[in-house]
């Protein structure tokens, strides 16, 4: 069954919390706020590894590798 591995790239590639260029709301505070790159990886890297954790350990039992 390929549905885990469809969920597994639907749900990498919305994981862009380590950059301001996932969401145009980051990019439009980055220069008011004066912030940096590495301020943006410094907070999202734990959201990041948070997510992927979850991620790897719902998807097999949200959507088993055989079907019954």
């Amino acid at each position: 069954d390929p549905m885990p591995f469809v969920m597994a790239v639907l749900y990498a590639a919305n994981c862009s919390f380590l950059t301001p260029y996932g969401y145009q709301t980051n990019l439009m505070i980055r220069s008011p706020g004066r912030y940096s790159l590495y301020d943006y990886m410094r907070a999202g890297a734990p959201v990041v590894l948070v997510f992927l954790t979850v991620a790897l350990l719902a998807i097999p039992i949200v959507f088993p590798f055989s079907r019954p």
